[in-house]
Protein backbone atom coordinates (compact mmCIF):
# COMPACT_ATOMS: atom_id res chain seq x y z
CA UNK A 1 0.00 0.00 0.00
CA UNK A 2 1.42 3.66 -0.69
CA UNK A 3 2.67 5.77 2.39
CA UNK A 4 0.98 9.05 0.12
CA UNK A 5 -2.08 9.73 2.42
CA UNK A 6 -4.02 10.93 -0.67
CA UNK A 7 -3.51 7.43 -2.24
CA UNK A 8 -3.84 5.11 0.90
CA UNK A 9 -6.74 6.48 1.87
CA UNK A 10 -8.61 7.09 -1.43
CA UNK A 11 -12.67 6.73 -0.28
CA UNK A 12 -14.81 3.70 -1.53
CA UNK A 13 -17.24 5.37 -4.24
CA UNK A 14 -20.10 5.47 -1.86
CA UNK A 15 -17.48 7.94 0.68
CA UNK A 16 -17.06 10.23 -1.90
CA UNK A 17 -17.32 14.12 -1.13
CA UNK A 18 -18.27 17.18 -2.76
CA UNK A 19 -19.36 15.31 -5.61
CA UNK A 20 -22.58 14.02 -4.71
CA UNK A 21 -24.25 14.56 -8.73
CA UNK A 22 -21.19 12.34 -9.95
CA UNK A 23 -21.43 9.95 -6.94
CA UNK A 24 -25.27 9.00 -6.87
CA UNK A 25 -25.70 8.60 -10.69
CA UNK A 26 -21.99 5.93 -10.45
CA UNK A 27 -24.04 4.40 -7.68
CA UNK A 28 -27.27 3.70 -9.73
CA UNK A 29 -27.80 0.71 -11.52
CA UNK A 30 -27.74 3.09 -14.89
CA UNK A 31 -24.41 2.99 -14.05
CA UNK A 32 -22.82 -0.66 -13.88
CA UNK A 33 -20.01 -0.99 -16.14
CA UNK A 34 -20.97 -3.60 -18.94
CA UNK A 35 -20.03 -3.01 -23.31
CA UNK A 36 -22.65 -0.53 -23.63
CA UNK A 37 -22.64 1.63 -20.84
CA UNK A 38 -21.29 5.15 -21.68
CA UNK A 39 -18.39 7.04 -21.32
CA UNK A 40 -17.16 9.26 -18.73
CA UNK A 41 -15.67 12.44 -18.94
CA UNK A 42 -14.86 14.17 -15.87
CA UNK A 43 -13.59 18.13 -15.75
CA UNK A 44 -12.76 20.63 -13.02
CA UNK A 45 -10.04 22.18 -10.81
CA UNK A 46 -7.15 19.90 -9.49
CA UNK A 47 -7.40 18.02 -6.37
CA UNK A 48 -11.30 17.52 -6.04
CA UNK A 49 -11.49 13.79 -6.49
CA UNK A 50 -11.89 13.00 -10.82
CA UNK A 51 -8.86 10.18 -10.03
CA UNK A 52 -10.35 9.35 -6.79
CA UNK A 53 -13.57 8.25 -8.10
CA UNK A 54 -12.15 6.68 -11.16
CA UNK A 55 -10.20 4.81 -9.05
CA UNK A 56 -13.50 4.04 -6.52
CA UNK A 57 -16.27 3.22 -9.77
CA UNK A 58 -13.41 0.52 -11.17
CA UNK A 59 -12.90 -0.82 -7.05
CA UNK A 60 -17.20 -0.84 -6.84
CA UNK A 61 -17.65 -2.74 -9.65
CA UNK A 62 -14.57 -5.38 -9.48
CA UNK A 63 -13.09 -4.40 -12.58
CA UNK A 64 -10.13 -3.87 -14.29
CA UNK A 65 -8.41 -0.17 -13.89
CA UNK A 66 -5.73 0.49 -16.43
CA UNK A 67 -4.06 4.39 -15.86
CA UNK A 68 -2.41 6.54 -18.47
CA UNK A 69 -1.75 10.38 -18.21
CA UNK A 70 -1.44 12.59 -21.00
CA UNK A 71 0.69 14.58 -19.55
CA UNK A 72 3.67 13.22 -21.12
CA UNK A 73 5.22 13.27 -25.01
CA UNK A 74 5.13 9.35 -24.86
CA UNK A 75 0.97 9.54 -24.11
CA UNK A 76 -0.31 12.81 -25.83
CA UNK A 77 0.17 11.90 -30.08
CA UNK A 78 -1.77 9.52 -32.43
CA UNK A 79 1.10 7.02 -32.39
CA UNK A 80 0.07 6.35 -28.38
CA UNK A 81 -4.03 5.82 -29.45
CA UNK A 82 -3.09 3.91 -32.02
CA UNK A 83 -0.52 1.42 -30.38
CA UNK A 84 -1.41 1.64 -27.13
CA UNK A 85 -5.26 2.34 -26.33
CA UNK A 86 -6.38 0.89 -29.49
CA UNK A 87 -5.50 -2.50 -28.83
CA UNK A 88 -6.98 -2.63 -24.83
CA UNK A 89 -9.98 -1.35 -26.11
CA UNK A 90 -11.21 -3.57 -28.57
CA UNK A 91 -9.53 -6.44 -26.65
CA UNK A 92 -12.78 -7.85 -25.84
CA UNK A 93 -11.43 -7.53 -21.70
CA UNK A 94 -14.76 -5.36 -20.03
CA UNK A 95 -11.95 -3.12 -18.25
CA UNK A 96 -12.02 0.49 -17.37
CA UNK A 97 -9.63 3.10 -19.06
CA UNK A 98 -8.24 6.32 -17.39
CA UNK A 99 -7.30 8.83 -18.87
CA UNK A 100 -5.44 11.55 -16.85
CA UNK A 101 -5.58 15.05 -18.59
CA UNK A 102 -6.42 14.08 -21.68
CA UNK A 103 -6.82 17.35 -23.21
CA UNK A 104 -2.91 17.26 -23.45
CA UNK A 105 -3.70 14.65 -26.26
CA UNK A 106 -3.30 16.51 -29.67
CA UNK A 107 -6.21 17.26 -31.93
CA UNK A 108 -5.21 14.50 -34.34
CA UNK A 109 -4.85 11.87 -31.96
CA UNK A 110 -8.40 13.25 -30.05
CA UNK A 111 -9.78 12.61 -33.97
CA UNK A 112 -8.46 8.72 -33.42
CA UNK A 113 -9.74 8.65 -30.03
CA UNK A 114 -12.91 9.32 -30.95
CA UNK A 115 -13.34 6.68 -33.58
CA UNK A 116 -11.66 3.90 -30.80
CA UNK A 117 -14.59 5.15 -28.16
CA UNK A 118 -17.49 4.70 -30.94
CA UNK A 119 -16.18 0.91 -31.00
CA UNK A 120 -14.53 -0.71 -27.77
CA UNK A 121 -15.49 -3.42 -25.36
CA UNK A 122 -14.36 -1.54 -22.15
CA UNK A 123 -15.18 2.06 -20.35
CA UNK A 124 -12.82 5.13 -20.99
CA UNK A 125 -12.44 8.05 -18.41
CA UNK A 126 -11.33 11.41 -19.47
CA UNK A 127 -10.71 13.66 -16.75
CA UNK A 128 -9.29 17.02 -17.48
CA UNK A 129 -8.69 20.61 -15.78
CA UNK A 130 -10.78 22.28 -18.60
CA UNK A 131 -12.35 21.04 -21.74
CA UNK A 132 -12.00 23.58 -24.22
CA UNK A 133 -8.89 21.90 -25.20
CA UNK A 134 -11.11 18.69 -25.99
CA UNK A 135 -12.90 18.42 -29.46
CA UNK A 136 -16.42 18.48 -29.54
CA UNK A 137 -16.81 14.56 -30.71
CA UNK A 138 -15.21 13.58 -27.77
CA UNK A 139 -17.82 15.21 -25.49
CA UNK A 140 -20.60 14.12 -27.53
CA UNK A 141 -19.40 10.82 -26.42
CA UNK A 142 -19.41 10.62 -22.89
CA UNK A 143 -21.52 11.31 -20.37
CA UNK A 144 -19.64 14.96 -18.69
CA UNK A 145 -19.47 15.77 -15.07
CA UNK A 146 -18.27 18.95 -13.63
CA UNK A 147 -16.59 18.80 -9.96
CA UNK A 148 -16.42 21.62 -7.74
CA UNK A 149 -13.92 23.01 -5.39
CA UNK A 150 -14.52 20.99 -1.90
CA UNK A 151 -16.29 22.98 0.62
CA UNK A 152 -14.66 23.18 4.02
CA UNK A 153 -17.50 21.06 6.02
CA UNK A 154 -16.20 18.43 3.71
CA UNK A 155 -13.10 19.04 4.06
CA UNK A 156 -12.69 18.77 7.89
CA UNK A 157 -14.23 15.95 7.63
CA UNK A 158 -12.19 14.00 5.45
CA UNK A 159 -9.09 15.35 6.90
CA UNK A 160 -10.34 14.22 10.79
CA UNK A 161 -11.11 10.20 8.87
CA UNK A 162 -7.51 10.16 8.17
CA UNK A 163 -6.50 11.50 11.59
CA UNK A 164 -8.84 9.00 13.19
CA UNK A 165 -7.32 6.07 11.13
CA UNK A 166 -3.54 7.81 11.73
CA UNK A 167 -4.29 7.89 15.19
CA UNK A 168 -3.34 11.44 15.65
CA UNK A 169 -4.12 14.53 16.64
CA UNK A 170 -4.31 18.07 15.37
CA UNK A 171 -5.47 21.40 16.36
CA UNK A 172 -8.81 22.94 15.23
CA UNK A 173 -5.78 25.97 13.97
CA UNK A 174 -3.87 23.79 12.34
CA UNK A 175 -7.21 22.41 10.23
CA UNK A 176 -7.91 25.65 9.56
CA UNK A 177 -4.60 26.79 8.25
CA UNK A 178 -4.31 24.30 5.94
CA UNK A 179 -8.20 23.95 4.60
CA UNK A 180 -8.31 27.89 3.90
CA UNK A 181 -4.85 27.28 2.22
CA UNK A 182 -5.36 25.22 -0.20
CA UNK A 183 -8.77 26.65 -1.73
CA UNK A 184 -11.12 23.69 -2.18
CA UNK A 185 -8.00 21.14 -3.37
CA UNK A 186 -8.89 18.34 -1.09
CA UNK A 187 -5.71 16.02 -2.46
CA UNK A 188 -3.45 19.35 -1.36
CA UNK A 189 -4.94 19.53 2.11
CA UNK A 190 -4.01 15.65 2.66
CA UNK A 191 -0.71 15.96 1.64
CA UNK A 192 -0.04 19.21 3.29
CA UNK A 193 -1.57 17.55 6.68
CA UNK A 194 1.12 14.65 6.03
CA UNK A 195 3.56 16.59 5.63
CA UNK A 196 2.41 18.71 9.11
CA UNK A 197 2.55 15.80 10.92
CA UNK A 198 5.71 14.37 9.14
CA UNK A 199 8.30 17.68 10.52
CA UNK A 200 6.26 16.98 14.01
CA UNK A 201 7.62 14.05 14.05
CA UNK A 202 11.25 13.88 12.97
CA UNK A 203 11.82 18.05 13.84
CA UNK A 204 9.48 18.74 16.91
CA UNK A 205 6.25 21.13 16.90
CA UNK A 206 8.46 24.15 16.70
CA UNK A 207 9.19 23.23 13.48
CA UNK A 208 5.77 21.48 12.38
CA UNK A 209 4.22 25.33 13.24
CA UNK A 210 7.14 26.62 11.23
CA UNK A 211 5.60 24.42 8.22
CA UNK A 212 1.87 25.49 8.97
CA UNK A 213 2.93 29.76 9.60
CA UNK A 214 5.19 29.42 6.10
CA UNK A 215 1.41 27.60 4.37
CA UNK A 216 -0.58 30.95 6.43
CA UNK A 217 2.23 33.76 5.37
CA UNK A 218 0.62 35.77 7.99
CA UNK A 219 0.49 36.67 12.08
CA UNK A 220 -2.22 34.08 13.31
CA UNK A 221 -3.29 33.83 16.48
CA UNK A 222 -3.85 30.13 16.67
CA UNK A 223 -0.06 29.87 16.20
CA UNK A 224 0.96 32.27 18.58
CA UNK A 225 -1.10 30.87 21.39
CA UNK A 226 0.18 27.36 20.25
CA UNK A 227 3.74 29.03 21.09
CA UNK A 228 2.93 30.55 23.67
CA UNK A 229 1.36 27.13 25.82
CA UNK A 230 4.72 25.94 24.29
CA UNK A 231 6.74 28.22 26.51
CA UNK A 232 8.27 29.05 23.43
CA UNK A 233 9.53 32.84 24.01
CA UNK A 234 11.68 32.88 21.12
CA UNK A 235 9.52 31.46 18.56
CA UNK A 236 6.35 33.52 19.49
CA UNK A 237 8.39 36.74 19.85
CA UNK A 238 9.48 35.53 15.90
CA UNK A 239 6.00 35.47 15.14
CA UNK A 240 4.68 39.00 16.97
CA UNK A 241 7.62 40.68 15.13
CA UNK A 242 6.14 39.34 11.50
CA UNK A 243 3.20 42.60 11.86
CA UNK A 244 4.57 46.09 11.22
CA UNK A 245 1.57 47.70 13.48
CA UNK A 246 1.59 46.33 16.87
CA UNK A 247 -1.55 47.77 18.36
CA UNK A 248 -3.12 46.48 15.47
CA UNK A 249 -1.70 42.84 16.34
CA UNK A 250 -3.10 43.82 20.00
CA UNK A 251 -6.54 44.75 18.99
CA UNK A 252 -6.79 41.28 17.00
CA UNK A 253 -5.41 39.21 20.14
CA UNK A 254 -7.87 40.91 22.14
CA UNK A 255 -11.27 40.24 20.06
CA UNK A 256 -9.73 36.71 19.90
CA UNK A 257 -9.73 36.43 23.46
CA UNK A 258 -13.30 38.01 23.65
CA UNK A 259 -14.54 35.72 21.24
CA UNK A 260 -13.01 32.93 23.31
CA UNK A 261 -14.20 34.05 26.98
CA UNK A 262 -11.32 35.96 27.63
CA UNK A 263 -9.08 34.85 29.87
CA UNK A 264 -7.91 37.43 32.06
CA UNK A 265 -4.39 36.89 32.34
CA UNK A 266 -3.88 37.87 28.10
CA UNK A 267 -6.30 40.87 28.54
CA UNK A 268 -4.04 41.89 31.36
CA UNK A 269 -0.96 41.55 29.43
CA UNK A 270 -2.43 43.32 26.44
CA UNK A 271 -3.38 46.20 28.47
CA UNK A 272 0.05 46.48 29.64
CA UNK A 273 1.70 46.57 26.46
CA UNK A 274 -1.19 49.29 25.25
CA UNK A 275 -0.29 51.51 28.25
CA UNK A 276 3.61 51.14 27.60
CA UNK A 277 3.17 52.18 24.05
CA UNK A 278 1.09 55.06 25.21
CA UNK A 279 4.10 55.94 27.34
CA UNK A 280 6.22 55.75 24.41
CA UNK A 281 8.52 52.86 25.35
CA UNK A 282 10.00 51.76 22.27
CA UNK A 283 7.94 48.93 20.52
CA UNK A 284 10.95 46.28 20.46
CA UNK A 285 10.93 46.08 23.86
CA UNK A 286 6.81 46.32 23.97
CA UNK A 287 6.80 43.22 22.28
CA UNK A 288 9.60 41.51 24.24
CA UNK A 289 8.08 42.21 27.24
CA UNK A 290 4.67 41.20 26.06
CA UNK A 291 5.99 37.85 24.69
CA UNK A 292 7.76 37.56 28.17
CA UNK A 293 4.23 38.10 30.04
CA UNK A 294 2.39 35.81 27.80
CA UNK A 295 5.06 32.66 28.47
CA UNK A 296 5.29 33.08 31.60
CA UNK A 297 1.44 32.87 32.83
CA UNK A 298 1.36 29.54 30.33
CA UNK A 299 -0.33 27.46 29.46
CA UNK A 300 -3.82 29.44 28.90
CA UNK A 301 -6.91 28.26 27.77
CA UNK A 302 -7.78 29.92 24.27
Amino acid sequence: MSHVWSVKYRPKLENIVGQDRVRDFLLSSNSKPNNTHPHLLLHGPAGVGKTSVAHAYAKHYGKQLHVYNASSKATRGIEFVEKDLTPLARSGMECIILLDEADQITKSAQMALKGVLENCSCIFILTCNNTSGLIEPLHSRCISFSFKPIDDDDAKNALQNIMLKEEINVSDYILTTIINSNAGDLRSMVNALQGYCAVLRHDGKGEALAFIERMDGSFSCGAFFELVNDKDFRRSLTMLEKSDDLRNTLNILMIHMINKNANMAVVSHIVTAFRDLQFGMPELIVRVGFCKNMVQSAPLIV
